[in-house]
């Protein structure tokens, strides 16, 4: 390599020459009249003339001296520019060229223009703010945008990981939204069916699933609808047997809204953070439901027109019964169901005299006297026919056959009630009045004929009375019509029976990792299918520590009319929410109007599904029929307009400048700023570092090269030969360690960043070499100090500046950095802090866990930097004088 001249020589010839001929500096080794030393100012001029014009030596000094300014100006620079010139012009290094500042331009429309889309050509020119003349400011549309008045309905996350483990979140559209940070995801499945409404007491429901194994439902959290709410199964209270599921209910079963529907179910359910349940596996397409019930009071009964309080002593067929009396007892949750099996139980004041009436169809109770004859009787077909007839006692009768689809009895009106009833009709006897008629009557006659009569014979007869009577009955198998299931967002509802369904699902295939999707719902009121939609999202963009080595799976999918996820193709600048950028894709014809996937009965939804998650960054905004805008510059060369380097705020934008009616163009968020053409400051170091590496990363300094020139945004980075990314040896693998400038206590890489940086150097890497992103691993310091501050210092105000300059100090990519490696001495903070100009002195220093009592705090060799670790104890003590 050819021998290179420092530029400080030149300097120094400079400031010599500069002496010598303006200060009139001594000529050494030249004696002139009186043994003084003679100046170049005494050989040169006599006055202010010259001494000799016509000696050349003389007036080429003179010209010397009137030039020695820009002599010496030219020197000192001439190595500067003739590097520039060698590096621009011989080898063709370019500089970075100027970048206008960009924003996103939203269009709104207004609710009273006429129906459809408007569209924005590419290259519309947008006002802005002012630039640094005053005059207005010029962007211009980056790409034709198509607005639908599109609405944003809501954005869903979802993140599955294998082991059934689940997640789920919706976002509130006012805040910032981490896809995968949700709750635990619901699995539930309601068992909707009014044959388990009841009220009061309790009840024991069986469902059979026929030919299912049920014991997959084991562990299960079972809880049932009230109209004031979910009640839930005690422990114990549910028994899984074969194909069946026996539970216990208490309090009572009715209709509750959901979702402004109004039913009545069952509910199975856990949440997404259960072990892997066996219920995932679980499937059926046909459920039965039994209810029995016993000790339930009817609802009412009613005689001879009249109602009868049957919460008191009554009598029946009333204080007379007469053949064709019939006595009405209503209950609607009993009568109303389709039955296997009822049992009317009768409490009766003389139970010598009348026994319990009861009809069973479990077992056969002979009768006590062959009268009376009761029909029991109940509603169908609009009239009144008998189910089971008796006497005193009544037999058993299988009342309702199993699998019967209607109630015990429909609906009547009864003494202006309308209800469910059954009947008993005294059909035979009169418990004994038609006798005691003819014994008065013969009484009478033995009066009349003054035969001799016996004071018993005037004895009425005692009707049966009841002093309390209560219903038991066991429904026939009721075949549900209506199953609901809800698995994280998404929901469905089967009719049964059908095809064999699961109820539980976990919402993504974990088979190959984990998963995760993020849904947006668009409004459309201009839908226009084969037209593009264009939305922006604002991302925050997410750490790359845990997907070095990983590349982003990601695709895009749309609800589709089939009822299924299809694949849509899409211009995505974000890169699968990486990294903010607009969204763009053509509206396909079978989008359809709400997803049963998201819960939504309205909107069109499209997700990202992806395997990599933890590569989507954090969702801060989304704005709907968007596009980008770049200032355009309204001088000759706009490489020299600085207004480029400033970015709008927002709001600043405002419309177009030829307007369109109806039409509002804004910018809700800021732009972006501009980048000014590189200059020579920044452009000879790097442009010496390619001289150096030539565009090849061979050597670790070129990694580190490389990426320092071009990614500004990177504080610090380190390259580790034969480094994998998990961190350990591996040959043919480099690792770079990355630190950006960011104001967090720690800074990571993003993802964008870290696939940024391997797409610069995949072109230049050696054929062998595999790239991967690392993260600094942090040694986090927190201290406690107790501070003596300056006489005059208050301290309020020194917490602050104190605080803000350690932070500063420990901060891994600032300027008090230690570097990669390099441990930190507890000593070297003392210094630093006692040369803040509000401290005086330390009283006492130390560092807290897990640091305490350390003399030096070490860090990883490779991947290591000391940081702040946050919450100082700093204890200030003011002087007064």
């Amino acid at each position: 390599m050819a021998h290179r001249l420092d530029p400080r020589t030149y300097d120094e010839i400079v400031a010599e020459l500069a002496r010598t001929v303006a200060a009139a500096t001594p000529v050494p080794g030249l004696p002139f009249g009186g043994g003084a030393a003679p100046t170049w100012a005494d050989t040169l001029f006599a006055g202010d003339a010259l001494a000799d014009p016509a000696e050349p030596s003389q007036a080429l000094l003179a010209i010397a001296a009137e030039l020695q300014e820009g002599l010496a100006e030219h020197l000192a620079t001439a190595s500067g520019r003739a590097k520039l010139a060698w590096l621009t012009d011989a080898l063709g290094i370019a500089r970075r060229p100027m970048r206008p500042d960009e924003v996103v331009a939203v269009v709104t429309l207004s609710p009273a223009r006429p129906s459809g889309a408007v569209v924005l050509p590419g290259g519309t020119e947008l006002r802005g703010g002012k630039t640094a003349a005053g005059t207005e400011r010029t962007y211009v549309s980056t790409d034709t945008l198509t607005a639908h008045s599109t609405g944003l309905l809501a954005v869903h996350g979802v993140y599955a990981k294998p082991g059934g483990l689940d997640f789920a979140a919706d976002r509130d559209l006012a805040l910032p939204f981490a896809p995968f940070a949700g709750d635990p995801a619901e699995h539930y499945a309601d068992i909707v069916t009014d044959a388990i409404a009841y009220t009061g007491g309790a009840a024991t429901v069986t469902l059979t699933f026929p030919g299912r194994d049920a014991t997959r439902l084991t562990g299960l959290h079972w809880q049932w609808s009230t109209p004031d709410g979910l009640l839930e199964a005690l422990p114990g209270a549910v028994t899984y047997t074969g194909s069946q599921v026996r539970l216990y209910l208490a309090g009572g079963c009715g209709p509750m809204d959901v979702d402004g529907e109004t039913r009545t179910f069952l509910r199975a359910s856990f949440r997404g953070d259960s072990p892997h349940p066996p219920a995932y596996t679980f499937e059926t397409g046909e459920i039965r439901v039994v209810v029995e019930r016993s000790g339930l009071l009817p609802d009412g009964g009613f005689h001879g027109g009249g109602e009868v309080d049957v919460s008191r002593e009554f009598q029946p067929f009333g204080p007379t019964p007469r053949r064709g009396d019939g006595f009405y007892l209503r209950s609607d949750e009993a009568f109303g169901k389709p039955l296997d099996r009822l049992m009317l139980t009768f409490a009766l004041v003389d139970e010598t005299t009348h026994a319990m009436y009861t009809v069973d169809s479990a077992r056969s109770v002979a009768a006590s006297a062959p009268e009376p004859r009761v029909l029991w009787q109940r509603r169908t077909g609009g009239a009144w026919t008998t189910f089971h007839s008796g006497s005193r006692v009544l037999s058993g009768q299988q009342i309702a056959r199993s699998g019967a689809a209607g109630p015990l009895s429909e609906k009547a009106v009864v003494a202006g009630v309308p209800g469910h009833f059954v009947r008993l009709l005294l059909a035979g006897g009169d418990f004994g009045w038609e006798d005691y008629l003819g014994r008065v009557a013969r009484f009478a006659e033995s009066v009349a004929n003054q035969d001799p009569v016996a004071a018993g014979t005037l004895i009425p007869p005692t009707p049966p009375t009841v002093s309390s009577v209560t219903i038991g009955y066991r429904t026939a198998a009721v075949t549900v019509t209506d199953l609901r299931t809800v698995n994280g967002h998404a929901t469905r509802r089967y009719e049964l029976p059908g095809p064999v369904v699961r109820p539980f699902e976990q919402p993504l295939d974990t088979a190959h990792g984990e998963a995760g999707t993020v849904s947006f719902g668009f409004t459309l009121p201009r839908p226009s299918p084969g037209a593009g939609l264009s939305w922006y999202a604002r991302i925050g963009q997410a750490a790359a520590c845990s997907s070095a080595g990983r590349t982003h799976d990601a695709v895009w999918e749309y609800w589709s009319a089939g009822a299924t996820w299809r694949a849509l193709p899409v211009l995505d600048g974000t890169a699968g929410l990486r990294q903010s950028g607009l969204v763009r894709f053509v509206m396909p014809s079978d989008w359809d109007e709400g997803c049963p996937d998201e819960s939504a009965a309205t909107g069109r939804w499209v997700r990202l599904r992806t395997a990599t998650p933890g590569f989507v960054g954090e969702l801060l905004a989304v704005r709907t029929d968007a596009v980008t805008a770049r200032y355009r510059s309204a001088l000759a060369d706009p490489a020299l307009d600085a207004t480029s380097l400033t970015p709008l705020a927002a709001g600043e934008l405002k419309g177009m400048r030829t307007p369109v009616p109806g039409v509002k163009v804004g910018n809700p968020d800021p732009g972006v700023p501009g980048r000014a053409t590189e200059d020579d400051a920044a452009y000879l170091p790097r442009a010496a570092a390619v001289v150096r590496h030539r565009n090849r990363a061979i050597q670790p300094w070129d990694y580190e090269a490389l990426v320092t020139e071009e990614f500004p945004e990177v504080a610090a980075v380190r390259c580790l030969p034969h480094t994998g990314p998990d961190g350990c040896a591996e040959p043919g693998s480099v690792g770079l360690v990355v630190v950006p400038h960011a104001p967090e206590r720690l800074p990571y890489p993003s993802v964008t960043l870290a696939a940024r940086v391997a797409d610069r150097l995949a072109p230049v890497l050696p054929p062998h070499a595999r790239l991967s992103v690392l993260c600094p691993e942090y040694a986090e310091v927190r201290v406690h100090a107790d501070v003596r501050l300056r006489p005059g210092v208050a301290a309020a105000e020194a917490a602050e500046t104190l605080t803000a300059a350690l932070e500063e100090r420990l901060h891994p990519g600032g300027r008090g950095s230690s570097g990669f490696g390099r441990s930190l001495y507890p000593s070297s903070l003392v210094v630093f802090l006692e040369e803040r100009p509000e401290v005086d002195h330390l009283a006492e220093f130390r560092l807290l866990p897990p640091y305490d009592g350390a003399a030096r705090v070490s860090v990883d060799p490779c991947r290591g930097l000391v940081a702040s670790g946050g919450d100082h104890e700093l204890v200030l003590r003011e002087a007064l004088t």
